[in-house]
């Protein structure tokens, strides 16, 4: 069986090209557009985009909130999210209250995104919500 019997599709489509030769595909893009997908910038990014959406949405008596999952078991409330390196993620955050900054690669770091109610102090003046910070390329994003 030659290497064609395997790419050819199990039935064709009118009007449907063959499939796209996958190696001649990837040796044509740059080496850093072929794996930017994967980069530690490109989730913080990404994150941040989603949490500004997210927040967007919201009422005005909620505020997203980040949590992270060491592998201890105990968890850290995300007050900062930012790359290192290619594939590293360093997080500034609270563990019961104490400030803790650690360091991931993106694939074991696990985090977890809800919505909390923002509570007014009777008797201090209105503060502003909670933003969290989003670090890439030397750029500071908050959302």
């Amino acid at each position: 069986m030659s290497d064609l019997n395997l790419r050819k599709p199990y039935l064709s489509l009118p009007g449907a090209g063959d499939i796209p030769n996958v190696k001649e595909f990837l040796a044509s893009k740059p080496k850093e557009q072929e794996h930017k997908f994967e980069s530690a910038g490109e989730f913080v990014k990404r994150l941040a985009q989603r949490i500004s959406r997210w927040r967007e949405m919201l009422p005005n008596d909620l505020e997203p909130v980040i949590l992270t999952f060491l592998p201890t078991g105990d968890i850290v409330e995300v007050l900062s999210v930012g790359e290192d390196g290619h594939s590293s993620v360093v997080i500034e955050g609270l563990l019961e209250k104490d400030p803790v900054m650690f360091i991931s690669h993106q694939a074991s770091l696990q985090v977890l995104c809800y919505t909390r109610k923002v509570e007014d102090e009777e008797d201090e003046p209105k503060k502003p919500k909670r933003r969290i910070g989003f670090h890439v390329g030397g750029e500071e994003i908050e959302a």
